[in-house]
């Protein structure tokens, strides 16, 4: 009773640690596990071109950091644009689309004696209402919310500054940060659960990069086998959208899908939908495989953990998720190893004592 009770001491705090506490302390911890992960580097190039570690730690973050930049601007501008592009050619859409319905309730009247006129003057009624609704309040509505845009984007920026300022002080004083926190054995157990941590970060990135990569090929190989224009780019970009949970390849390809069966091209739509089902079962199949493998986890444990933390966290519970489950079991094989170790002295002692008083 006493693990038990011990057990969920841990999951409760953990839980409400990473819902609560990790937006306040995330670009800290990220500073620290940057600099950890650079100290050993940022001390030879210190010994040998006498630069401090705060420059070089500011300076390798800010290129990164700008890199990363420009390529998520480069994605969001090219996003837009083709978004822009599709919203002026709503006209050509609505067109073929109405072909589409007429073909579709013209063999239904043939099959089974529907109203083919009458099916399509509903369904075209219907379409025509959501086309005219996009054209009007979701286009406006996007260009209008720009400030919003521009209060995320702040904050992004915020969050990156608070980071490699925490970093560039971190670094300055990082040996003798350690060397103080490895005094105490309770901070050094934090140590020793912050390192099994970052090592399973580690894992857990390096499963999504096997995943993601594999999903780029296999959708570029296949659409652009099917004939489909810019299959590759496409393909390549459906990858990169399966970061996004359940969703990610949908966003794609079921529009491509659409669009591939209202330019009659019956057997690419086909092809794209099958495409994104194996998409979805490839993640689903190898993400738990992956990680869970190189935690010492099972697979279903894993894929509870992200499901678990989703419905705790949101969408960042696909990170958070796994990372409490991690943290939870760290926490709890010391804490139980500790309590342990005290009972088996205190029992040594208190025999001890028995004894001699025998």
């Amino acid at each position: 009773m006493r693990e038990y009770l011990i057990l969920i001491i841990v999951i409760i705090g953990v839980c409400l640690g990473f819902k609560y506490l990790s937006p306040l302390v995330t670009p800290f911890l990220l500073a620290f596990a940057f600099v950890a992960l650079l100290h050993p580097l940022l001390e030879s190039y210190q010994k040998k071109y006498h630069i401090k570690k705060g420059f070089l730690t500011a300076g390798i973050l800010l290129v990164l950091c700008v890199t990363v930049g420009i390529g998520v601007w480069g994605l969001l501008v090219f996003l837009f644009r083709k978004f822009m592009d599709m919203s002026g050619h709503l006209d050509i859409f609505e067109e073929k689309l109405c072909i589409f319905v007429r073909n579709c309730c013209e063999g239904m009247e043939g099959s089974f004696g529907m109203d083919a006129e009458g099916i399509e003057h509903l369904i075209m009624e219907r379409v025509n209402v959501f086309i005219e609704s996009l054209r009007v309040e979701v286009v406006p509505r996007l260009m209008n919310e720009s400030v919003a845009y521009a209060r995320d984007i702040a904050e992004v920026v915020g969050f990156l500054a608070i980071m490699i300022v925490a970093a560039v002080l971190l670094a300055k004083d990082y040996s003798l940060i350690m060397e103080k926190l490895q005094a105490r054995e309770e901070l050094c157990c934090a140590l020793q659960v912050g390192r099994k941590l970052f090592e399973h970060v580690g894992i857990f990135i390096k499963a999504q990069l096997i995943i993601l990569l594999t999903i780029s090929l296999l959708s570029a190989v296949t659409l652009f086998a099917a004939g489909i224009k810019g299959g590759i780019g496409i393909g390549l970009f459906t990858g990169f959208m399966d970061m996004l949970p359940f969703i990610g390849t949908g966003l794609v390809l079921v529009p491509l899908a659409f669009w591939q069966m209202l330019n009659g091209y019956y057997g690419r739509a086909f092809l794209c939908v099958l495409l994104y089902v194996a998409c979805t079962v490839i993640r689903e199949f190898l993400e738990p495989k992956l990680v869970g493998k190189k935690m010492g986890l099972f697979p279903i444990v894993i894929l509870f953990s992200v499901y678990a933390g989703m419905k705790l966290f949101g969408v960042s519970g696909i990170i958070k998720g796994p990372l409490a489950l991690v943290t939870i079991c760290e926490i709890y094989r010391h804490v139980r190893f500790r309590s342990n170790r005290e009972e088996n002295l205190w029992r040594q002692s208190y025999g001890s004592d028995t004894g001699t008083q025998e």
